[in-house]
């Protein structure tokens, strides 16, 4: 369990902005993720998913698909890079020019393994206590901020045990 200083529920977070769109949406994971660690509002956030990720209403969004179009470029002042893979995403290779794993990246490696063995949510959070990151685990993404957790409120009790397979920092 995530003590609360270090927990914060996204989906509320959305919802209380004056925000129609917010309390109609599902599957919106990657749009919550980069309202949080870009700083911007749910609607603005949702826009810019849906034009740069190909998002559509309430369904989910293809980061491993599509994430790698998003590398490079500037959104509200932060710089969006892919800090690393998982070690078991190494080695895979996707044509598509859109796809994260078409970019080369580094591996996220926990250096608390001898063996190349990739971070946990909770492994990641503590190895990375400052930063703006959208973290893609399996079937999902969450933003860590400084240490915090953005994510939906089981969150806070289950999941810290996933693989992180993509991170992105926003800096």
């Amino acid at each position: 369990m995530i003590v609360d200083n270090r927990f914060v529920c996204s989906r509320s977070l959305a919802q209380q902005q004056v925000s129609k769109l917010a309390s109609k949406e599902t599957n919106d994971c990657v749009v919550r993720a980069f309202m949080c660690a870009l700083d911007i509002p749910y609607d603005q956030a949702h826009e810019w998913v849906k034009e740069k990720l190909f998002r559509r209403d309430r369904q989910g969004t293809m980061m491993h698909a599509f994430g790698g179009l998003i590398i490079g470029k500037v959104k509200n002042g932060y710089k969006i890079d892919l800090v690393g893979a998982h070690p078991s995403y190494q080695g895979r290779y996707n044509k598509a020019s859109s796809s994260l794993n078409s970019i080369q990246r580094p591996m996220l490696i926990n250096p608390k393994y001898k063996k190349p063995t990739g971070y946990t949510l909770k492994s990641f959070m503590e190895n990375n206590p400052t930063g703006r990151f959208v973290l893609i685990v399996q079937g999902h993404a969450v933003a860590v901020i400084n240490g915090v957790l953005y994510g939906n409120q089981n969150e806070k009790y289950e999941g810290l045990y996933r693989s992180v397979w993509f991170a992105i920092e926003c800096k």
